[in-house]
């Protein structure tokens, strides 16, 4: 404690030094809390409470989750807290502690429960545009697999930002987000194997990833694209590399035979 107290005094005194002036934490007090509501920009929540919070210095996460700290002021205890979580820019979660009831010591089991409870909110949202393709591709091959041996299942988090999707034994869909949890990039995988036993597949597959990465593709286009990237389908696996852009998407078709795979990317802007 002797230590950090140290060095908070000093960074305050550099700053004093810098000619900067350091900034005041506000309180929260029953009725400023009572007139906040979700979906509040950063904005609107200092005109209530009037302020600045605790930590003022801190950042969105990459899950785009903001925590501000504050103190209760005029609270039943006398030590209250007040802290607010942002999603996004926008108040999701408001929490007093001891502001407008009186402080419950919690136990070690309910510690661990919110701790498990805000990690799996963590978790839902960085996945939702995951999920949210996950969904729109199994409607997608849904309607065109027939009686293929496509057999969709629950993807899988390969490392950080990237899933795959697995459809058969020798297709892959993988999908690679960026901190922002936007998709950047989706690619369908598929071994030599499948290029010559599972000729049907691998044009399903090949097809539900241009209509997943570009909705507004015609069954035309679609067949276009893949003449133009050189996906003839006759189930030999040779070196060819081809690039094509429709519509703000990059295309590319890439395979080699010393890799044993050809891959049909799709390279969103």
């Amino acid at each position: 404690m002797k230590k950090l107290f140290y060095v908070g005094a000093l960074s305050a005194l550099l700053l004093t030094a810098c000619g900067s002036e350091e900034k005041t934490a506000t309180t929260v007090t029953p009725d400023e809390f009572k007139k906040l509501e979700q979906g509040m920009s950063l904005d609107e929540v200092k005109e209530i409470v009037g302020g600045e919070s605790k930590n003022p210095d801190a950042k969105e996460n990459d899950d785009l989750l903001l925590y501000l700290d504050y103190d209760g002021e005029n609270g039943v205890d006398e030590n209250s807290t007040v802290s607010l979580i942002f999603k996004d820019g926008k108040l999701s979660t408001f929490i007093e502690d001891g502001l407008m009831k009186e402080k419950v010591e919690l136990t070690k089991e309910q510690k661990a429960k919110i701790a498990e409870d805000v990690e799996n909110s963590k978790n839902k949202a960085s996945t939702g545009a995951i999920d949210e393709y996950e969904s729109t591709l199994k409607q997608i091959i849904a309607k065109t697999k027939s009686d293929s041996n496509i057999s969709i299942k629950d993807k899988e988090l390969i490392e950080a930002g990237k899933y795959s999707i697995e459809l058969t034994s020798d297709i892959f869909i993988f999908i690679d987000v960026n901190k922002e949890n936007n998709i950047e990039k989706i690619s369908a995988a598929v071994s030599s194997n499948a290029l010559s036993t599972q000729n049907k597949e691998v044009k399903i597959a090949f097809e539900a990833l241009l209509q997943s990465a570009d909705k507004t593709l015609s069954t035309q286009q679609q067949s276009a694209i893949l003449g133009k990237l050189g996906f003839t389908g006759d189930g030999k696996l040779v070196d060819h590399t081809e690039v094509h852009t429709l519509n703000n998407v990059t295309y590319t078709y890439y395979s080699r035979i010393e890799n044993d795979s050809a891959i049909l990317q799709a390279k969103l802007k």
